[in-house]
């Protein structure tokens, strides 16, 4: 019974790729990140963290790049092997003009290229259909917005932009309206959201 056991956990143990990305280290958004981690790692599950500000991730996609429709860059290529080897992708920002920060836009440009997140296929000279390649993986999105308008662009370009083009079998994405005029309960209380948010979606393995 006991090797059964070990074999159940060991099947249902994910690999998830956590990106955060913001510029000052003691923001909210840092506290949102590390309480995700620590969560994931609860739950037995393997973790990738990268903070793309620390670590200076160069997000200018250049024209021989996306001419060759390949990196050679080899942090590129680095987060392009933890994206295809994860189960999860848990991504952490601020929203900014309804969109993510510039530098994790060219992250998505660089990481969820053409031949990694999707592929056009089709006869020669024929318009090509574009097929999706992420669809054993699963996205979550929290980010975090100083305006209190209940403003739906920014899930609408994860999920219907970028998760769906891509093929994720599930994905979310979960945005704290009115930053600026909580109080730290109410701050507390949105990291235990967060909490229960990935407990249900990337369960511990059984």
């Amino acid at each position: 019974m006991a090797w059964r056991t070990w074999i159940s956990f060991w099947v249902f143990r994910m690999n998830v790729l956590v990106i955060f990305c913001h510029p000052r280290t003691h923001s909210y958004n840092h506290a949102l990140a590390e309480r995700v981690v620590q969560v994931l790692e609860t739950l037995d599950h393997t973790v990738v963290f990268h903070d793309l500000y620390r670590e200076h991730f160069d997000p200018v996609l250049e024209e021989a790049e996306l001419h060759r429709k390949l990196s050679f860059d080899p942090v590129v290529l680095r987060h392009i092997g933890e994206l295809e080897r994860a189960d999860a992708l848990v991504i952490i920002h601020p929203d900014w003009w309804s969109q993510p920060p510039a530098l994790l836009k060219g992250w998505i440009e660089r990481v969820l290229q053409i031949g990694v997140a999707y592929e056009f296929e089709g006869p020669e000279f024929m318009k090509k259909r574009q097929r999706p390649l992420l669809s054993e993986k699963i996205a979550l999105v929290f980010a975090t917005r100083d305006g209190n308008e209940q403003d739906e662009l920014l899930s609408r370009l994860w999920i219907d932009g970028v998760f769906r083009y891509c093929g994720f079998k599930a994905s979310s994405c979960h945005v704290l309206h009115g930053l600026r005029d909580l109080d730290r309960s109410d701050r507390f209380q949105w990291l235990d959201r967060v909490e229960s948010v990935l407990m249900r979606t990337l369960p511990r393995g059984t």
